[in-house]
């Protein structure tokens, strides 16, 4: 009988996870999103953690650059699995400006965790992710990149 009642709880939990979207998550606001709603524009994915100095400094970079440059979308996430109430403190603490993914429910983003932080995934307008790139950056760094691939993609 246990191995039976194993068996449904399993089935159902494989059906449960069949219907969630893959790209969906929530901020600390409780708002969902979908990589799809950022289509046209540029996302930036941030991996970040309160213990690692580099990706405190990050932070005010990331927030003068969604602020500056409305065609590009930034996201935090947090590296360690904290609470959204602990979450939601943070960005009290550091003055985050930019959303950051809640982390109940558990988020479904198209990209990996970092092996290391801080990192940064990019997200082009067509949908296309790349990264991470591993290490601190700042929004000079990040427009450089874009600015490349753009480049890039007209002499196509």
């Amino acid at each position: 009988m246990k191995k039976l009642l194993l068996a449904v709880l399993f089935a159902t939990v494989g059906l449960l996870n069949a219907c969630t979207n893959e790209n969906s998550f929530h901020f600390l606001s409780g708002e969902e999103k979908s990589v799809d709603d950022y289509e046209g524009q540029w996302l930036v994915i941030n991996f970040w953690a309160e213990w690692c100095p580099p990706c405190l400094e990050e932070i005010p970079e990331l927030g003068k650059l969604a602020a500056e440059n409305p065609e590009i979308a930034v996201i935090g996430v947090s590296y360690d699995k904290l609470s959204n109430h602990e979450l939601q403190q943070l960005v009290e603490k550091y003055d985050i400006s930019y959303p950051i993914v809640a982390t109940e429910p558990m988020p479904f983003l198209p990209v990996a965790k970092p092996q290391s932080l801080p990192g940064t995934y990019l997200v082009s307008p067509s949908g296309q992710a790349m990264g991470p790139i591993l290490g601190k950056v700042d929004r000079q760094k990040i427009l450089e990149i874009i600015n490349k691939i753009e480049n890039k993609e007209a002499s196509s």
